[in-house]
């Protein structure tokens, strides 16, 4: 896709494949929410396979702006779960004519376990060349903050201080509404961790936005009702997932998760009193 002279290509870390069930019980907390019912899905049928399932890739994407090359997230890395199959990060980058030392910038929307893996490999960084990037209050809390008994995120923490801790001399901090390139600007987006956030891409009237994970699938922009995935503040996640959503709504502005099906672009449009998902 391309906005203005800036060219976005999608890259996944393999592609995950669970039931409904599954992905939102992940943060339901017992309660069932919208997603988890089969009849929650009678009006978005064309989402789900032919045995039920959601096709979940491991999102990242290459940014090419002038004279930079931004990696948007960074997979699981070398482990991955086994519902996750099919080529990895590496050799997809390599078919996209991408080689590590072509990177000039690693951005990370947060620093949960599927987006930080391939960062760095045995403690050393994976991308020699480039300046990683993340909000400092997901630093704060996933790495500076990992030793923190009975966290409900303890995994997650561990991961991202094991994996991101060693090259702490590469990171470089934001903090609030940030540009990072003529055209790429990063905007806070809060509550599914702290520091989560999105990218805007603008450039010759046009924009685009990569959302990370506001919402891991495009049915959450749909319907304000539907289930969160394990959100550190689900209330302030789900107050920037329907803000997010009637801006979209509004503008029509082509978007993406770091989840969505295909990794592709769509809008969401209104139908009525009701929205649809276009690509």
């Amino acid at each position: 896709m391309k906005v203005g002279a800036i060219a976005v290509t999608p890259v996944d870390d393999g592609v995950g494949h669970v039931t409904p069930g599954q992905l939102y019980a992940a943060g339901s907390g017992g309660r069932g929410g919208k997603g988890t019912r089969d009849e929650d899905w009678e009006e978005h049928r064309e989402f789900l396979s032919p045995d039920g399932e959601l096709e979940m890739p491991v999102g990242t994407f290459v940014i090419r702006s002038d004279d930079r090359l931004m990696l948007v997230d960074a997979g699981y890395g070398p482990q991955a779960p086994p519902t996750v199959s099919g080529p990895r990060l590496p050799e997809n980058l390599a078919a996209a004519g991408v080689r590590p030392e072509d990177v000039t910038d690693v951005v990370l929307t947060h620093l949960h376990a599927d987006h930080i893996g391939w960062c760095a490999v045995e403690g050393k960084a994976t991308f020699p060349s480039a300046t990683y990037r993340c909000a400092e209050a997901d630093w704060t809390r996933f790495v500076d903050g990992a030793a923190e008994e009975n966290a409900p995120d303890a995994k997650y923490r561990e991961v991202a201080a094991a994996t991101l801790g060693p090259i702490k001399d590469r990171f470089e901090m934001f903090t609030g509404e940030t540009t990072l390139a003529p055209g790429v600007d990063v905007v806070p987006a809060p509550g599914h961790t702290p520091g989560c956030s999105m990218l805007v891409l603008s450039g010759g009237g046009e924009r685009a936005l990569l959302i990370g994970d506001v919402v891991h699938h495009p049915v959450q922009l749909l319907d304000d009702a539907w289930e969160r995935v394990i959100d550190v503040d689900e209330a302030r996640a789900r107050a920037t997932q329907i803000a997010v959503a009637r801006d979209l709504v509004r503008d029509g502005t082509p978007v993406v998760g770091a989840h969505f099906p295909g990794l592709r672009f769509g809008r969401v449009v209104r139908d009525g009193n009701r929205r649809r998902w276009a690509t």
